[in-house]
């Protein structure tokens, strides 16, 4: 445990800021103060007897996150009237917590190196202590959704945490598998990330006491912005540019994941092309050059371009939900939002 606990004297290059530049305006600027106290209350709630929750935590925590996901449901809270209390505070620490603790049980199945240009977690302490503190922090997600004793909350985000899991194990299931249709990986990142989208979305208007019609509203806008942004990570992963944040260029393609641009490559690929496919991704035979080559294939059938035009088909659903929602600085702030899928594919 000493040796754990001495691997974190080193400095690891962490980006502290919770928002990224692309993002810094409307939106950053006016919950800045919010976001502050969700990462003060989640350092907070991380605390334990045993030094290394705390260490390791903590630095996921300062790991430079978008924090989207607290956002939605601090400006969706704002929006519809939330005035008074700390819910809104307290509910988004929750699902971000429960975003954590995905995060490092996914870098251990993945094998995961490096996230947002630093070090993942398993890498500097290992895939055991990854994995356990996943646990612990994924438990105290759930003592503060007890803690806000609303029941509607409690089966939001039981359902939402459900879904998740369940869709990264349909992810495990498919991996190295080029034989699945699209519908099948649609499924997979609505439940894996798209869901946890729209319960930051619903929880901020349960919080506000919207309406079951502005719920499901809610729920629709959080789909939609989910996926679009599960969309444009997968299409980054083939793409070196500017606008590539916290992305690890070819991470994907090197752990063999069927994700939508591979899968509109193979529909438009020539025998031999989809020889080359099944060797990269399914037999997990890659050379130096694949993955270039798997890059070059999908610019010549225009498969990145294709994937974020559908994502952005499905940003601007989320964008056009938000017009039938009180006008105001934070439905300014949430637009903006959307149109942040837009700035990452340009």
């Amino acid at each position: 445990m000493q040796n754990l606990l001495l691997k974190n004297k080193k400095s690891y290059g962490i980006n502290t800021k919770p928002l990224d530049k692309a993002s810094k305006s409307i939106m950053a600027n006016l919950i800045k103060d919010d976001l502050k106290l969700v990462n003060n209350f989640m350092t907070a709630n991380i605390k334990s007897e045993v030094p290394l929750i705390p260490l390791l935590s903590e630095y996921l925590i300062n790991s430079g996150g978008k924090r989207i996901r607290p956002a939605l449901t601090i400006l969706f809270s704002k929006l519809f009237g939330y005035k008074y209390g700390s819910r809104h505070i307290h509910l988004s620490a929750c699902i971000e917590l429960i975003h954590m603790a995905s995060l490092l049980h996914d870098d251990v199945v993945d094998e995961s190196d490096m996230r947002r240009g630093a070090k993942t977690a398993n890498k500097i302490w290992g895939n055991k202590a990854s994995v356990l503190v996943g646990d612990y922090i994924f438990t105290k997600a759930f003592q503060i959704m007890v803690a806000d004793q609303d029941l509607k909350v409690l089966e939001n985000l039981s359902s939402a945490s459900k879904f998740l899991a369940q869709g990264e194990v349909m992810q495990l299931s498919l991996k190295n598998n080029l034989d699945i249709e699209t519908e099948k990986y649609f499924k997979v990142i609505e439940d894996k990330t798209a869901r946890l989208f729209s319960s930051s979305a619903v929880v901020g208007g349960i919080i506000s006491k919207c309406t079951e019609k502005i719920i499901y509203k809610l729920d629709a806008f959080g789909k939609n912005i989910g996926i679009a942004f599960q969309l444009l990570d997968d299409a980054l992963d083939y793409e070196y540019s500017e606008n590539n944040i916290g992305k690890n260029t070819g991470d994907d393609f090197k752990e063999g994941k069927v994700t939508l641009p591979v899968l509109l490559a193979l529909k438009k690929s020539n025998p031999s092309e989809k020889l080359f496919w099944k060797k990269v991704i399914e037999d997990l035979d890659q050379k130096n050059k694949d993955f270039k080559h798997a890059q070059s294939l999908l610019i010549k059938y225009n498969c990145i371009v294709e994937t974020k035009n559908i994502a952005k088909k499905y940003a601007k659903k989320a964008e056009n939900i938000l017009k039938e929602f009180p006008k105001n600085i934070y439905n300014e702030a949430l637009v903006e939002l959307t149109k942040f899928v837009f700035t990452r594919s340009n």
